[in-house]
C-alpha cells in the first residue's frame, strides 16, 4: 500500500512541476505534424501491403513511427514534464486513427464500382470517420477481445506506448 501511495505522490508532484510554454507549443506542434504525416504514410503502406502480399504490417509501421515520434518530441522540449508524454500517446492515438482512415478510403476507392448498386457512399461516410470502430480491437467487452490476433494487437499497440513514454523521458 505504501507503494501505491509513493507513485502516486509522484505522479502528482510531476504534474505540479512548471510548464514552460516555449516548450510545450513546439511538442504540441511535432505531436500534431507527426500525426498527420504518419498515419497517410502508414495507411498509405499498409494499404499498399495489403493489396499486394495480403498482409498488414501496420504494428512495425507504427512501432517504427513511435521511435521517430519520441526522436522528435525529445528534440523539442529543454525540461520534461509528464505532459509531454500524454501528447505523446494522443498522437500515437491519432496517427492510428488516420492510417486506418487512409487504408479504408483507398479500399473503398478501389472497390466503389463494386458497392455502386448495394452500398451508398453516405452510408459508408457515417461509418468511415467514426473512431470507435477503429479502436475496437481495445474494447475487452466485446467477444474477439480475447482471441490470440486481437490480444496480439493490443500487446503491441502497448507496446509502442510505452516505449514512446520511456523514451521522451
Amino acid at each position: 500500500m505504501h507503494y501505491i501511495i509513493d507513485f502516486i505522490t509522484k505522479i502528482i508532484r510531476q504534474f505540479m512541476a512548471p510548464l514552460y510554454k516555449d516548450d510545450l507549443m513546439p511538442v504540441i506542434r511535432q505531436g500534431i505534424f507527426m500525426s498527420i504525416i504518419g498515419g497517410l504514410l502508414i495507411g498509405s503502406l499498409d494499404f499498399f501491403i495489403e493489396k499486394i502480399f495480403s498482409m498488414s504490417l501496420i504494428w512495425m509501421m507504427l512501432f517504427v513511427f513511435g521511435i521517430l515520434l519520441a526522436k522528435r518530441i525529445r528534440g523539442a522540449y529543454r525540461d520534461y514534464h509528464i505532459l509531454y508524454a500524454i501528447i505523446s500517446v494522443f498522437v500515437i492515438f491519432l496517427t492510428f486513427y488516420f492510417a486506418y482512415l487512409v487504408f479504408y478510403a483507398g479500399y473503398y476507392y478501389i472497390n466503389s464500382e463494386q458497392w455502386s448498386g448495394t452500398i451508398t457512399f453516405w452510408n459508408y461516410f457515417k461509418n468511415f470517420l467514426n473512431p470507435l470502430q477503429y479502436f475496437q480491437f481495445l474494447n475487452f467487452f466485446s467477444s474477439s477481445f480475447y482471441r490470440v490476433n486481437n490480444l496480439l494487437n493490443v500487446l503491441f499497440f502497448l507496446i509502442v506506448n510505452i516505449y514512446v513514454v520511456r523514451y521522451i523521458r
